[in-house]
């Protein structure tokens, strides 16, 4: 029997930005206060794998141990972020014993060069383990399997590698079969797969599912989630989106025995600070301070007017939808903006460190206060399949359509229209793409 705990995506360094209360500090002159929580959840999750009864044999991160470097941001990560993962792990390490592998993700990842952070972070931690993108393509550049053996089972290793890059290189067979020729398992006792990628946009390689893999540790996917019996997505321990407030989170257990399904426990961490994401409906007959007050009505219903507490203070999105005869997009945006300067002003009577919202006035009109500008294409629409499934819920649709296909004209237009696919949009790109 072999025991492992499974954590993925700490994104160690995001710094929500807009509608932020200011001058508020995790650690003075260090870190930011929402920046901190993403600290503070990775150390909690060390404290609780170091305490596991029995102990881990080993501890796997799936990726995304940084939030930046990425496409959207190309900064390394705050000095805070990368003092944190080495004093962490450091101790960790020491204190247990127990050997830690961290993949590479899309974040903290350089697209351009042909250096890792992860490498440094080796450097600095005694006993820590990493697989890099880097490590990857000189895998399979030497056809040989990209792995990491320890005392009791053997770990192969899938770094993100984005579908894009692939078949502009025209490499998507050959990657394939160095899955299924280098990365298969030699030896009768555990071993399991670490890996990076999500369906949606095609870095999830199927071929790693054919590889009868003891257990499947993936990344990418905050939401903490069984993908099949014998592979799950850790996801996120922060909020790292306002969609995210509706999971739980934390870490997985794994117990792992040759020849039988593992037995997957997941840990849950608890939150001191709230998390709201709310819809705000707007009636025909509203007005501006109509609108207001029920913005104040649902801030007492959540218990967020009262005195400040960092610990505590509230992270609140708000989803307006509709559209009122008497108020124009201008003037709900001066009222909103007015109104988060009370709210998070210094003499504020609420609890609260970050307010930010969405209007929804008509399907052609829309208004954002986007809490992250790195990441504003994510946020403006939380989850696309989502969203667009429960919108097409609400309709009378004509039975001979199919839902599916509908909704992947839908995500593939917002993708077109954020930036992140190229060229025409049509139903043959579309299908193109989900082969």
């Amino acid at each position: 029997m072999v025991r492992i705990a499974h954590l993925s995506d700490t994104h160690l360094g995001t710094r929500p930005r807009d509608g932020v209360r200011p001058n508020v500090w995790g650690e003075e002159m260090r870190s930011q206060l929402l920046e901190n929580d993403f600290y503070e959840r990775f150390r909690e999750i060390f404290k609780e794998i170091a305490e596991l009864n029995p102990p881990a044999d080993l501890v796997v991160h799936s990726g995304d141990l940084y939030n930046s470097p990425w496409e959207g941001n190309p900064s390394q990560p705050p000095v805070v972020a990368q003092e944190t993962a080495i004093t962490v792990l450091q101790d960790f390490i020491e204190r247990t014993g127990i050997p830690v592998l961290v993949i590479e993700g899309n974040h903290g990842l350089y697209r351009l060069l042909e250096v890792s952070l992860l490498d440094s972070l080796k450097l600095a931690v005694p006993g820590l383990d990493v697989a890099t993108q880097q490590d990857l393509k000189q895998a399979v550049r030497d056809g040989e399997p990209l792995v990491r053996s320890y005392e009791q089972l053997d770990v192969y290793c899938f770094p993100f590698m984005d579908y894009a890059v692939l078949k502009s290189a025209d490499m998507i067979t050959s990657f394939d079969d160095w899955i299924t020729t280098h990365q298969t398992r030699v030896r009768s006792r555990p071993s399991i797969a670490v890996a990076h990628g999500m369906e949606i946009d095609q870095t999830l390689y199927k071929s790693i599912f054919s590889m009868d893999y003891d257990y499947i540790a993936l990344g990418h996917d905050h939401h903490q989630h069984m993908h099949s019996k014998r592979a799950w997505y850790a996801g996120a321990p922060e909020r790292w989106r306002f969609d995210e407030g509706r999971h739980e989170k934390g870490f997985l257990v794994i117990d792992i025995e040759t020849g039988s399904e593992p037995v997957v426990t997941p840990h849950i961490l608890e939150y001191d600070r709230s998390f709201i994401n709310e819809k705000v409906t707007i009636a025909v007959d509203d007005t501006v301070e109509s609108i207001s007050d029920r913005v104040f009505v649902l801030f007492d219903k959540k218990g967020v007017r009262t005195s400040w507490d960092p610990k505590t203070a509230a992270r609140i999105r708000l989803v307006f939808e509709g559209k009122a005869t008497r108020v124009s997009s201008f003037d709900l945006g001066m009222a909103l903006e007015s109104l988060r300067m009370k709210v998070l002003g210094k003499d504020s009577e609420y609890n609260v460190t970050q307010f930010v919202w969405l209007v929804r006035q008509s399907i052609d009109e829309e208004f954002a206060a986007a809490s992250y500008p790195e990441i504003e294409s994510e946020y403006l629409i939380q989850d696309p399949e989502e969203d667009f499934h429960a919108y097409l819920e609400t309709l009378e649709i004509d039975k001979s359509l199919d839902t599916d296909i509908l909704t992947k004209i839908a995500v593939r237009s917002l993708e077109h229209a954020v930036g992140k696919k190229e060229g025409r949009l049509n139903i043959d790109s579309i299908m193109e793409d989900e082969q």
